[in-house]
């Protein structure tokens, strides 16, 4: 085995669209059929409230960043 030191080469924009990459690519691509069998035309709906639902996440979540210190905040 080599003597091969590891880097950080993922930024703080590249996290975030992984993150936003992975919730958004769940819930659209795995169950619009479903939603939209269920809601019939509310589908449009249904999802700007799971929206919404999201943004708020998305705060709580800054939040709880930016009450560790700038070490901490790379283990959330």
């Amino acid at each position: 085995m080599g003597n091969e030191d590891l880097f950080r080469s993922l930024g703080a924009l590249d996290l975030v669209l992984m993150g936003v990459g992975g919730s958004i690519g769940a819930g659209i691509f795995v169950l619009t059929g479903i939603a939209a069998r269920t809601a019939g035309p509310g589908v449009v709906i249904s999802f700007a409230i799971a929206a919404v639902a999201c943004i708020f996440n998305a705060l709580c979540y800054a939040e709880l960043a930016s009450r560790f210190a700038v070490s901490g905040s790379a283990y959330l």
